[in-house]
């Protein structure tokens, strides 16, 4: 295991084990050993937390890398032009400039699919006074702009997605029928692609000119806070202390939020339980052939699949632990009553001398039931008969 830096490069593969270990179930863990995992390599663009002692994981975000432009996904509106190629390789249907890391990759044709970026925990192995090596291949100041082309792809994405359901929406209306060819070819075009002077626009080395180009969240701000400023010093006299951190503050303060809230947790929050585990490999060189991007998302399906049949055995199982509990009070309840209509009522003693005396003077005396009822009413008194 090794602690990736920004930019780094890196070859991975998901722990479906860890991943799920939070639901402590063993179903689950015999699940999620029966998976087949295969070896990725990804380029990390964010380190959310910091490798600090005591920190069991850290958070990253990553974006995949493919070799070859991958089959993109289709029905989800991902077309397989939504990358951007990785030196040695210079070839891109958007006119996309090459990334350029430290050291051109190992193995040829390499393109980043802009949508495959995830999000996930790694182990923390490192040890306080260990060293940190510094990466082979990583890329120094483009996870920016990196970042800016998955921008550009989502909204392409977005608006492909609006279209496809403009156009479901109009055939359900019979708004399509009345419309002219040219009318229905223009709903289902494609953005324009940005042209060969647009990408070399992104790619001159201005990150603000980038951002404004692509319509992406803004991640710089010009006119940067007292408080901001204050906490980009601080960073600065830690940065000798806390490796993962860009290594000139120049470049990492650019990358700096001005929100001063965003300032208060300098080490970063501790990913939640929830998060999914990948397991970095040590020498990312004994990967021969990248393995399709798509897949390690293939694979996550399954894990939620594992997921999914857990919480619905918990369902069923509480709801099965339910009727139960309500048959059984059910069941007490009928017991209850039957007992409670068995018991006879005892009469009080002035009745039972009213009904002996009332029957003794019937037999006796043949008279009528109003002398009867005077009867009753002197055994009630005490007068003796």
């Amino acid at each position: 295991m090794v602690i990736p830096h920004f930019g780094d490069y890196i070859a991975f593969k998901l722990d479906p084990v860890a991943s799920l270990k939070y639901l402590k179930d063993p179903e689950v863990t015999k699940a999620c050993e029966a998976l087949k995992t295969t070896v990725y390599v990804a380029c990390v663009t964010h380190l959310f937390c910091f490798p600090l002692p005591g920190v069991i994981y850290i958070s990253v975000s990553m974006t995949l890398v493919s070799q070859g432009l991958s089959d993109g996904q289709p029905d989800r509106f991902i077309l397989p032009d939504m990358a951007v190629p990785i030196l040695p390789n210079n070839s891109n249907p958007l006119s996309r400039p090459p990334l350029n890391p430290t050291l051109p990759l190992p193995w040829p044709d390499c393109y980043h699919p802009t949508l495959t970026a995830t999000h996930c925990r790694v182990r923390n192995d490192l040890t306080a006074g260990d060293p940190w090596p510094d990466p082979k291949y990583q890329l120094k100041h483009e996870e920016r702009l990196l970042e800016i082309y998955h921008f550009q792809d989502v909204a392409r994405r977005d608006t492909l997605r609006n279209e496809h359901e403009a156009l479901l929406a109009g055939d359900a209306a019979g708004d399509v029928e009345d419309a002219q060819p040219d009318e229905r070819q223009a709903s289902t075009v494609t953005l324009p692609l940005p042209s060969e002077h647009d990408a070399e626009s992104q790619y001159d080395g201005s990150v603000h000119k980038t951002i404004e180009a692509s319509g992406a969240p803004s991640i710089v701000s010009k006119c940067p806070s007292k408080l901001s400023t204050f906490l980009r010093s601080v960073i600065g006299k830690v940065l000798q202390w806390i490796p993962c951190l860009h290594p000139d503050l120049e470049n990492y303060d650019r990358g700096l939020s001005d929100d001063p809230l965003q300032g208060f947790n300098l080490f970063g929050a501790t990913p939640p339980d929830t998060m999914l585990v990948v397991e970095v490999i040590e020498d990312i060189e004994s990967v021969k052939q990248i393995n399709d991007s798509w897949n390690f998302f293939r694979q996550l399906d399954a894990l939620k699949r594992i997921e999914a049949d857990y919480h619905e055995r918990i369902k069923i199982k509480v709801q099965a632990d339910i009727d139960h509990a309500r048959e059984k009070d059910e069941a007490q309840y009928v017991q209850l009553q039957s007992k409670m209509l068995k018991r006879e009522r005892k009469p009080s003693p002035v009745e039972t001398i009213a009904m002996s005396v009332s029957e003794g003077m019937y037999w006796r005396y043949p008279y009528t039931l109003l002398d009867a009822d005077h009867a009753i009413a002197d055994a009630k008194s005490g007068t003796n008969i």
